[in-house]
């Protein structure tokens, strides 16, 4: 069984493009402009990551592709009765589960697998893909287009099934602390005790390495920041000019995040149309479009506690440049 559906969201929600609008305006009236990186990832963005995640000098990727070949086993322990959910949050295109599901289907084991979200094109495919290449196996894929939360709702019902959360990749690294402690106990109190949370944390390592990770010779990192510019001119009727404007990330050793910055090459306005509004930009103003926080130890088994957690185990790649951690809910 193959499948995908959107979910639905409740009565008060925006729409995307409200949604979009409401989050544009609220950075840019900020006095240091800022948007969130999520406002990249259209089908578009989504592709340039996919090819920042191929790049050598990309680490995280690179790392957790390392841990997922070599600790397969390890995640494969964790599962206890004859069948269980393997739900990921934020798939994509699913090639480091991928690896995981072949060797699950190789040891026999019987499962669903859930992948969870925002991009419809990104579910669709990663669906119609598993379908061509595992057409006579025990595999059931159901994928989901929306939010994280309401998927793991319609997916966890009280009952024998055990459910093993991936939430792979720096997702969550990408969150500012206070958000990703709120995110941590939503999931907590979502998970029964019986269910595993596998998440990834960049370590923190050599700042030197952390800048070239993020400052490729190819530019895609550049492309893939600039396509937010195309991506407000195309949802939101902006005239934003891509070449007056260039992009650099930056380790900063306060909030320990390498963080992504716009810089505006001349003075000039934008206009956007959905907004009926100009925005200023001083000659090399920067605006903030991403961020991605590095983590110690002691930091990760901190925000498993405080969050009602208990962490299980931790898998590292040989050069402990990158863990995904093993959680499940404390009693």
């Amino acid at each position: 069984m193959f499948e995908t559906k959107i979910l639905k969201s409740g009565p008060q929600s925006f729409s995307l493009e409200e949604q979009l609008a409401d989050t544009v305006n609220a950075g840019l009236s900020l006095e240091n402009k800022r948007l969130p990186s999520w406002l990249i990832f259209d089908s578009v963005g989504s592709e340039i990551f996919k090819k920042i995640t191929e790049l050598a000098g990309y680490l995280p990727a690179a790392c957790e592709f390392e841990i997922i070949r070599h600790h397969k086993n390890n995640i494969a322990k964790l599962i206890t009765g004859n069948t269980f959910n393997l739900i990921e949050l934020g798939s994509g295109d699913g090639c480091k589960t991928r690896i995981l599901i072949e060797h699950l289907l190789s040891k026999k084991f019987s499962f669903q697998y859930f992948p969870i979200d925002i991009s419809n094109g990104a579910v669709t495919n990663l669906v119609r893909s598993l379908e061509d290449s595992h057409p006579d196996t025990s595999l059931k894929v159901t994928g989901l287009t929306g939010d994280y939360f309401e998927g793991l709702k319609t997916i966890i019902q009280d009952g024998p099934t055990q459910n093993l959360v991936l939430f792979l990749g720096v997702t969550l690294n990408n969150m500012d602390p206070d958000t990703a402690r709120s995110f941590l106990k939503n999931l907590c109190n979502a998970l029964g005790p019986k269910d595993y949370l596998l998440t990834g944390f960049d370590l923190m390592k050599n700042p030197k390495l952390l800048y070239s990770a993020y400052n490729d010779s190819e530019g895609l990192f550049e492309k893939f920041n600039l396509h937010l510019l195309d991506r407000i001119n195309q949802e939101l009727g902006a005239d934003f000019n891509k070449e007056h404007f260039v992009q650099q990330g930056q380790f900063n050793p306060n909030t320990r995040a390498v963080e992504s910055y716009l810089y505006s090459t001349r003075d000039q306005t934008v206009h956007i149309k959905a907004l009926n509004k100009n925005f200023h930009f001083k000659a090399w103003e920067a605006m903030q479009t991403e961020q991605s926080f590095k983590y110690t130890l002691e930091e990760i088994e901190n925000l498993a506690v405080e969050n009602g957690f208990e962490v299980v185990e931790h898998l590292f790649d040989s050069r402990k440049y990158f863990v995904d951690s093993i959680w499940k809910v404390a009693h």
